[in-house]
């Protein structure tokens, strides 16, 4: 049967088929921006007021609190269940939690002289750390960026390549073997591209973008703090490009096969390997971050007169708590190949002789 949609106007939807993502002004409630961002420079130990203190350009931190994805953010979630055809096609566990996992893009002295094109900023990519990756791949269906802070232009907002996404669609098509993690053979063709979009918005605001639309942190030439977080929306079952009535196809569905030339469907398509699925491989670099993390906020809350109690922390909720949050996330999964060691706390690696960031960078 078609796919109802609850939220989304056709306009909306004609745009994200287009461009492959999609801005909802003001989704974030706000009590838990303000709620969640008051500890972070405890938590970084950096002085907001002294960029001296600020040692890193770009920075990962792990999750300590999370919310259901519709209460943190009920436009946002009610547009992603319309792309993804239906709340009922989402996973009922994983990525049903947004958290607290800031991704934060200080920028440097060096980048507030210097500027740097599209096609030469490092670190594109499509968010997955967890499965072996095909075209009907659905665990990541949308990365969702939430705006915790304002960010200008200039301002090291994320960076879309819209015609890219094209090229991975075809690239996917073409290896129905699948793609072992990490992979970047599938965005090579970025230098070649011209449209490309940053992310500029207003605290709260969040965007939805396609699973396969290629994406990379700017540079930050402002050298004002922004912050967001990444999750996603993760699909029970893989896309279906076999579907009796097109119009039974989600948005995020239709928009691959629309950049495949095949709007109706890929019936002789089929996948040529086992699918796998192991721990989020870069969460290896944020986790190796909550030790230190909790530490920070201990110490601060004794500041104040508090005890442990008052920090807010899933780490200091129980074990019972501790093994839920590991559930939702897919920390109880085994590692899967090219693990990071663990206790590294960096996302540098070498890709060609060139540092290049890890892949999840927004």
């Amino acid at each position: 049967m078609p796919v109802e949609y609850k939220f989304l106007k056709p306009e909306q939807r004609e745009f994200f088929l287009k461009h492959g993502w999609l801005k909802i002004p003001n989704a974030i409630n706000k009590k838990y921006i303000d709620a969640w961002m008051k500890d972070i420079w405890i938590r970084l130990d950096y002085k907001e007021d002294d960029p001296s203190t600020w040692k890193e350009e770009y920075v990962k931190l792990p999750r300590h609190r999370e919310v259901l994805a519709s209460e943190f953010a009920p436009d946002a979630w009610a547009a992603a269940c319309d792309l993804c055809g239906g709340e009922d096609r989402l996973d009922e566990v994983r990525e049903r939690y947004n958290g607290d996992h800031f991704i934060l893009n200080f920028g440097s002295d060096y980048w507030k002289t210097h500027d740097c094109t599209p096609q030469e900023t490092p670190g594109w990519h499509t968010d997955n750390d967890w499965y072996r990756q095909f075209l009907d791949s659905a665990g990541t269906a949308l990365t969702m960026i939430h705006c915790f802070t304002d960010i200008e232009p200039r301002g090291g907002g994320t960076l879309l390549c819209e015609d890219g996404l094209t090229d991975v669609c075809k690239y996917l098509y073409d290896h129905p073997e699948g793609l072992e993690v990490p992979f970047r053979g599938h965005v090579e063709n970025i230098a070649n591209c011209e449209e490309f979009f940053t992310v500029t918005a207003k605290a709260g605001d969040t965007f939805l973008t396609h699973s396969l639309l290629p994406h990379t942190a700017s540079r930050n030439h402002l050298r004002n703090l922004r912050v967001i977080t990444n999750p996603h929306a993760s699909l029970k079952e893989p896309f279906n490009f076999n579907r009796a009535d097109p119009s039974d196809y989600s948005l995020v569905e239709q928009a691959i096969l629309d950049r495949l030339g095949k709007p109706n469907g890929l019936p002789e398509w089929h996948i040529t390997a086992p699918r796998r699925f192991f721990y989020p491989r870069n969460y290896t670099f944020k986790v190796a971050r909550v030790q230190e993390e909790l530490e920070r906020m201990i110490a601060h809350a004794k500041s104040q007169g508090l005890g442990p109690e008052s920090v807010d922390s899933i780490y200091l909720r129980g074990d019972d708590a501790i093994k839920e949050h590991q559930r939702r996330n897919g920390f109880n999964l085994p590692h899967g190949p090219n693990k990071f060691p663990d206790g590294v706390k960096t996302y540098l690696h070498d890709f060609d002789k060139n540092p290049q960031r890890a892949a999840d960078d927004v």
